[in-house]
């Protein structure tokens, strides 16, 4: 969500394009990012992007939810180099709450001395 509500609703290659649903999986690296950074004070700290899963409310007949995560490994990669390297899932399913086309989550490793206890 940004400033509280969701920028494109519906289902990807229905109501979203496949451009808009990169834009918003972007989106979600930077908010996860952000919360990562909350978390643990720094993105310096980051050894590995482990895994990334994508969620993609696709329309009947949408085959392509990978595209829409390729953005996100992308930036990823642009952010991390080779420490943004993964493995990624990119799984189409009907709905998605609030309407949103796309939810991502993250498996990151970090430095084990600045793992929060």
């Amino acid at each position: 969500m940004i400033n509280g509500e969701v920028p494109f609703q519906g289902k990807v290659g229905r109501e979203v394009t496949i451009e808009q649903a990169q834009e918003l999986a972007e989106m979600c690296v930077l908010k996860g990012l952000s919360s990562l950074k909350a978390a643990i004070g720094s993105l310096d700290k980051v050894e590995q992007v482990l895994k990334v899963t994508g969620y993609v409310q696709t329309a009947p007949g949408f085959f392509e939810p990978s595209k829409v995560l390729d953005a996100a490994s992308a930036l990823l990669d642009k952010i991390f180099g080779d420490k943004g390297h993964h493995a990624r899932s990119a799984v189409g399913v009907a709905e998605l709450l609030s309407n949103t086309p796309i939810e991502i989550d993250f498996i990151i490793a970090v430095k084990q001395e600045d793992i929060i206890r």
